[in-house]
């Protein structure tokens, strides 16, 4: 069984995709100090940049921060179990509560 990588692995799987700090910098648009400091020292990349990783280079967002996009939660069934949707609706229009279309 594959375990998934930590967030340090996932940044520096971004990181090899790229040939040089100095590129990956210039995908990013930050300075290659602020790639040196995203691997050596916070070892994780910032939240905001979560997103635009994955897409340039197809690292699941979920290993590049787990703590923000946890992995899919399997769809809700159709219909929940115990959940009443016959009931009448309820609507309010300029303080006045609408019971089935008729003001009350």
């Amino acid at each position: 069984m594959e375990t998934a990588p930590t967030r340090y692995e996932a940044l520096q799987q971004v990181a090899a995709r790229f040939p040089s700090q100095q590129a990956m910098a210039d995908a990013f648009g930050v300075s290659q100090p602020t790639i040196w400091r995203w691997l050596n020292q916070a070892k994780q990349i910032p939240p905001t940049f979560a997103l635009l990783a994955e897409s340039l280079t197809g690292i699941s967002r979920h290993h590049l921060r787990p703590d923000i996009y946890p992995p899919e939660i399997p769809a809700a069934p159709a219909r929940f179990c115990g959940v009443d949707h016959t009931g009448p609706l309820v609507a309010f229009n300029r303080g006045a509560a609408l019971r089935d279309g008729a003001s009350v």
